[in-house]
């Protein structure tokens, strides 16, 4: 009884303590890490990606090389530890970490410059894999030089334990992950790669108990590289902090390889039922509706009409096919069921929207259509979620011609002092699968951009279209003036904001990563 008593105890506490350490990470990424992001970003842009030496081109900057510049200074870090240079190998440490903010920010600021010409799952593996590298090896250099002589019997197994378990849970973690990039590059190879799997809630979780951990871990090595100047460092005060540390992140590094291990055995699974769910697609019962906008899952920001174009044209030239329009609606259609989770119906209703023209003209000439002509609306459309989703399709109920304009990147930069995660032209992209007309607003006021493409015919019926949770928007005169007014429910639970928030925030695990690999890594 009192053993039960006491590991209830001990685990009321330890929830306590997590659940204070994951606030620190809120206010961490809030006050630090998006300052730091904002702040970087307009500096990273103007360092040249590739210098031309002797009429060729080589590549000096980018996501990776950064990763292998951190990794580097593990050299330093033990070097500086034999020695006895305590403050170096701390303040290397702290470095190292700043640059694990920096590749995430140099991927990111290349992105939208140039394209993704980085490979997301790669930049990814690295960005995790540097980290293992450094950790082991700098917990096994504190190991090699610290004075055990005036430690306690309980001080040598506290601090060979924290020490001595971070190593090999970071050493198997760094194993599962080889494995599983591999896996993940040959299944993307062969476009077998699950993109539906990485939206759960379990996969954010992950990812935010990996940065905690990833912080206690860093903590933990710079304080012990500190208390080297000690006699005893168990007894010092940056000692004490940096066993702590190491300790708390224990239980995390174990959670984070059974959320390994779990999603292999899901995939598993999803691999075993594949036959199964294959032979149940052509009994679908025909009277069943369609799915409808509640039922619609995160696109995955991945997923734009240039990604489609660019690969469809890569397998075209691979294997010679001279259809190329065929060969691009099979892979669309592969790609939008593996992210959709909604069997073809996405691609479906896009290839209609082709023929809706002359489908309106048919539908009038039978029944009475009460929709207006024209439905227009304006917004950001960053980090393409169900809530944009349910907007269109409603636009699309309310009006004949869906017409949406997207503010560019720099209005945005204004108007929310962020930078988007998706560029303008794939928000554009995600966009005009739903929409019959997409203009860019390259400003903070939309007013004259939407005077440029209203309706101004007196025979035509329009109708702007807005989110009730912002009723004062601007251009609000203008659309009042030549058209109707019609806000709409917001939809509560989801937003870019609150993505952006739990899944590009994360100051160890770079935004350079593309949501199909988030969960492999944490």
């Amino acid at each position: 009884m009192y053993l039960k008593f006491l590991s209830r105890a001990v685990g009321l506490i330890l929830r306590f303590i997590e659940f204070f350490l994951f606030k620190l990470m809120d206010l961490y990424d809030q006050f630090l890490y998006t300052p730091l992001q904002t702040s970087l970003l307009p500096v990273v842009c103007k360092i040249p990606r590739t210098v031309v030496f002797s009429n060729k081109t080589y590549t000096v900057f980018t996501a990776n090389i950064v990763s292998y510049s951190r990794t580097i200074l593990v050299i330093p870090i033990a070097i500086c530890l034999k020695y006895q240079f305590h403050t170096t190998p701390f303040l290397l440490v702290i470095l190292h970490d700043f640059l694990d903010h920096v590749d995430g920010i140099v991927a990111k600021a290349h992105r939208q410059m140039f394209g993704q010409v980085d490979d997301p799952l790669l930049g990814g593996f690295m960005d995790a894999f540097c980290d293992k590298i450094v950790n082991v090896l700098a917990l096994w250099s504190i190991l090699m030089v610290t004075d055990f002589r005036e430690f306690s019997s309980t001080g040598v197994w506290l601090y060979v334990g924290a020490c001595g378990v971070i190593i090999v849970y970071e050493f198997i973690l760094g194993v599962v992950r080889v494995q599983d990039y591999f896996a993940a590059y040959y299944e993307r190879l062969y476009g077998k790669l699950d993109n539906s799997r990485n939206t759960s809630k379990s996969s954010t979780a992950a990812v935010m108990e990996g940065k905690l951990k990833e912080k206690l871990e860093s903590t933990g090595i710079a304080c012990l590289c500190l208390a080297q100047a000690n006699v005893c460092s168990a007894n010092s005060v940056s000692g004490v902090l940096g066993i702590l540390c190491l300790l708390l992140s224990i239980r995390l590094a174990h959670a984070s390889l059974q959320h390994k291990l779990n999603a292999r055995s899901t995939s598993n699974e999803k691999e075993e039922g594949g036959i199964k769910e294959l032979q149940d697609e052509g009994k679908t019962d025909p009277e069943k509706p369609a799915d409808s906008a509640d039922d619609v899952k995160p696109i995955s920001r991945a997923m734009s009409a240039f990604d489609f174009y660019d690969d469809s044209e890569k397998e075209n030239k691979l294997f010679g096919n001279t259809d190329i329009k065929k060969e691009k609606d099979n892979l669309n259609r592969r790609r939008i069921e593996s992210t959709s989770g909604s069997e073809s119906t996405e691609l479906e209703e896009d290839n209609n929207q082709s023929k809706r023209p002359r489908r309106r003209s048919f539908t009038h000439a039978k029944t009475h259509d009460d929709r207006v002509d024209r439905v227009y609306t304006v917004g950001c459309f960053d980090l393409f979620h169900q809530g944009h989703v349910r907007l269109l399709r409603r636009m699309r109920k309310l009006g004949k011609e869906v017409i949406v304009g997207v503010h560019d990147s720099r209005s945005i930069l204004k108007l929310k002092s962020k930078v988007p995660i998706d560029s303008t032209e794939t928000r554009m992209a995600n966009v005009k699968r739903y929409a019959d007309v997409v203009f860019c607003v390259a400003g903070t006021d939309p007013t004259s951009y939407l005077g440029c493409v209203a309706n101004t015919n007196a025979d035509l019926t329009g109708m702007y279209v807005r989110g009730d949770d912002m009723q004062d928007f601007p251009a609000r005169q203008l659309a009042e003036s030549i058209m109707t007014i019609k806000f709409l429910p917001y939809s509560e639970g989801v937003s870019s904001t609150k993505l952006r928030k739990e899944q590009y925030n994360a100051s160890s695990f770079g935004p350079h990563v593309n949501a199909d690999v988030q969960s492999m890594f944490y």
